[in-house]
């Protein structure tokens, strides 16, 4: 673990900017942290390490998440962007086909295909004209101790100084890989592939969930020119190859340059993902695979929850260990809600993969975990399985 813990630091600490929250990554939990935070009135840093437009896969978002962007500011954007809005989607089991619509209290709603990097960017731009400081592209080299507490971090060979520290740095898990901060897997390693057809596609609007027997594949146009496809197994002993097998019309016949990716999807969490100076949102703090169809929305969610938590903090009205005890089973209690309505799903399928059966013990390991007291937990670790 690198960090910086001198007199020396601390004494360039006094004469330096300190902010109230520096947040590190500028996707969906990393922007909706700034921007919440910014709005309530906090001094707020955001670094990005990549430079937008960014290559992102697009992303299917409930009918929900309309009232996240509005609370945002970016509803009216987000609407402008001409994102393929669908009112549900096509599952296929067993050969037989049913649409599945989503409701709203009106009767049908209608949820986005959205293009992330187009996404992001809407995003970042709302937080710049909250009065975030924004530095992108930066990277971040060491996180700032004093007194065991997190008090800044590195950047690009600067240091910058904090009162609290927000992670939101997605697969790279940045900081909890920095303090050493134990990750909890409830599945097997899960590898979601996907790739993208652009041109003439012979799919509609309407997204397809196509059941395997121990998987599934998704097929949803998430442009008007591009079709996604994403394929995962969820047994054990999952197939490796970057290219999917028995990959469905129109994927069946890619032209020979169109590559698949993996995407390490093993529902994991990071039970210490709030502590002494700092918080881990979105999928640096807990993943599911896409078949949830939340990852958005637990990212924007997560970042409004910590922001929500700090500004408590910052105006003295919640004691720092209490926030961090909060979110922690916060981002807990979504993790596992979450985990077992997807689990449910996946015991109805041919072959339902084997380790579903050993997930409600643990959960009960976690929930055992975060009753103890935070000035004890860093000497804890949960049971392994």
């Amino acid at each position: 673990m690198k960090k910086i813990d001198t007199q020396g630091a601390v004494r360039r600490a006094k004469q330096s900017v300190v902010f109230d929250v520096l947040i590190v990554g500028a996707g969906p939990a990393g922007c909706a942290a700034a921007i919440r935070a910014a709005t309530r009135g906090l001094r707020v840093a955001l670094i990005e390490k990549a430079q937008f437009p960014r290559d992102l896969p697009g992303e299917a978002l409930h009918p929900d998440v309309t009232r996240v962007f509005a609370e945002l500011g970016v509803g009216g954007a987000i609407s402008k962007t001409g994102f393929i809005r669908c009112p549900g989607w096509i599952r296929e089991s067993s050969c037989e086909r049913s649409f599945i619509p989503f409701e709203g209290q009106s009767g049908f709603a209608f949820g986005y295909q959205a293009w992330r990097s187009e996404m992001d960017s809407i995003l970042l731009a709302r937080a710049r004209r909250a009065g975030v400081t924004v530095v992108q592209p930066a990277i971040t080299n060491k996180v700032l101790m004093k007194d065991d507490r997190v008090a800044g971090l590195e950047v690009d060979g600067k240091l910058w100084y904090c009162h609290h520290l927000l992670d939101a740095s997605g697969a790279a898990r940045w900081l909890s890989r920095s303090l050493r901060l134990p990750v909890k897997n409830y599945s097997p390693r899960l590898v979601a592939r996907y790739g993208y057809l652009w041109g003439d596609c012979a799919l509609g609007i309407i997204p397809e969930f196509r059941e395997h027997a121990c998987g599934w594949t998704w097929l949803a146009r998430v442009r008007k020119d591009c079709c996604q496809c994403v394929q995962l197994s969820l047994a054990a002993d999952a197939q490796r190859s970057l290219r999917p097998p028995d990959l469905p019309p129109p994927f069946d016949c890619l032209p020979a340059h169109v590559r698949f990716r993996g995407a390490d999807v093993t529902w994991r969490l990071v039970p210490e993902c709030a502590g002494a100076g700092y918080y881990i949102c979105g999928d640096a703090a807990a993943v599911l695979d896409p078949a949830a169809s939340s990852g958005v929305d637990r990212a924007l969610a997560s970042g409004l929850k910590a922001a929500d938590l700090i500004a408590e903090v910052t105006m003295s009205r919640m004691d720092s260990i209490a926030a961090a005890v909060a979110y922690r089973q916060w981002c807990a209690k979504q993790f596992v809600e979450q985990a077992r309505q997807l689990a449910s799903r996946y015991a109805q399928l041919e072959e339902p993969p084997a380790w579903i059966e050993g997930l409600e013990l643990q959960f009960a390991r976690l929930e055992e975990f975060l009753s103890i007291p935070l000035a004890n937990a860093g000497n804890s670790v949960i049971p392994s399985s």
